[in-house]
């Protein structure tokens, strides 16, 4: 599974990259 989370700066939506989920930060793809 592919996410998306793994390239941010932002250390909010880092702690969450390794989730099991296919998550999208906010933008033109989500």
């Amino acid at each position: 599974m592919s996410n998306k989370l793994v390239d941010s700066t932002s250390p909010y939506l880092l702690q969450h990259a390794e989730n099991p989920v296919e998550w999208y930060p906010w933008g033109p793809e989500a």
